[in-house]
């Protein structure tokens, strides 16, 4: 055969693999995003990414190294660093990465990306630039407190980057201004995946050696104040009127059903209601925004419903007048697809049974 013929052959061979290794690059492959995920507003993915889990928040802290963390073995503990804890409104996203990108590409990529949107690079680097190696991944446990659990979606999200080799990890820290202005700050953490895993059930398990995300995006907004209290007069006329009311003045910690300090003072008004109102028992009905999956959600409303009925109890209040459900994201009032929605789908209903029988 002519060697200009194997040249041409060749050529549109190699020409032919290119494109589709381009394709699967840009389409990320089989794997699809979780749904109700989508990039942070203003910031693009590594090409051919998808993202495994989201969470948000309107109001949160975040903490950013500014330089390497030193672990000392003699002191056993973390010698003093330089960072920085802000706090607004948060985005944490995790992502796949496609095959053969290692962490140092991703990390490049994103502080091109980054740069050329107008931000400083506060800091950045690869393995021992980052953290002293072999003492159990500082930059996951010590400044995106990451928990050594498994039981949550997040914390299943968690997992990878808390037990994965910090030689080859990588991480920076930005600070910018995000579409609308605000002060903003990212993190992003790369990791090389060490396990055969699965994030969410059902969603196929992710092999080792491919590199694993996450992105925080913070934008800072000072904190709007959304406690409004109740009376027990002003409860007794809700209920009597519409034989139900939503409260927002009943707060948990983030993904949690620990109620936060600032709601005691709407639970000492519905425990003097059911004082004042010896014939009346409520359902405590639990809701939550459309973060993370459904079953998860279910759980998370009862746990939260219940926690309301227990510190009623420790009121004062008789358990049997008091019935705790859950109902997750399955009874918005707004839409999810907002920060401002999803504020009004996080609350707490009050519930007359009205002579209704519960088991």
């Amino acid at each position: 055969m002519p060697f200009y013929v194997n040249l041409r052959r060749n050529a549109l061979q190699g020409f032919i693999f290119s494109a589709l290794t381009a394709l699967l690059v840009n389409s990320g492959s089989a794997w699809a995003d979780l749904p109700g995920t989508a990039d942070p507003p203003g910031l693009r993915r590594f090409a051919g990414s998808s993202i495994v889990f989201q969470s948000r928040a309107d109001y949160d802290r975040l903490k950013f190294a500014l330089e390497q963390i030193v672990f000392s073995g003699a002191m056993g503990a973390v010698q003093p660093y330089r960072s920085q804890t802000v706090e607004g409104r948060r985005i944490t996203t995790y992502y796949r990465l496609p095959e053969r990108v290692a962490p140092l590409e991703a990390l490049r990529n994103y502080e091109t990306e980054l740069k050329e949107s107008g931000f400083e690079i506060l800091f950045s680097g690869l393995g021992e630039e980052i953290e002293t190696l072999g003492y159990n991944n500082q930059i996951a446990h010590e400044i995106l407190d990451m928990k050594g659990t498994y039981s949550t979606p997040e914390e299943r999200a968690q997992w990878p980057f808390q037990n994965a080799r910090d030689n080859n990890a990588a991480y920076l820290a930005a600070r910018g201004k995000s579409p609308e202005g605000d002060e903003r700050f990212v993190s992003a953490y790369f990791v090389v995946n060490t396990d055969d895993w699965e994030v969410t059930r059902g969603s196929g398990r992710i092999p080792t050696g491919i590199t694993l995300g996450r992105v925080d995006v913070i934008d800072v907004k000072p904190r709007q104040q959304r406690l409004e209290l109740v009376t027990s007069s002003e409860l007794d006329q809700a209920i009597s009127r519409d034989g139900r009311i939503a409260l927002y003045g009943i707060l948990f910690a983030h993904d949690s059903d620990q109620i936060e300090a600032a709601a005691e003072p709407t639970l000492a008004e519905i425990a003097k209601l059911m004082r004042e109102r010896a014939d009346l028992s409520i359902l405590v009905v639990g809701h939550t925004d459309a973060t993370g999956g459904f079953e998860y959600n279910l759980g998370l409303s009862r746990r939260r419903a219940e926690a309301v009925v227990n510190r009623l109890v420790q009121l004062g209040i008789e358990q049997r007048r008091l019935y705790p459900v859950g109902v997750g994201f399955s009874a918005p009032v707004a839409s999810n697809a907002t920060d401002e929605g999803r504020a009004k789908n996080r609350r707490v209903e009050l519930v007359d049974l009205a002579g209704g029988k519960i088991p």
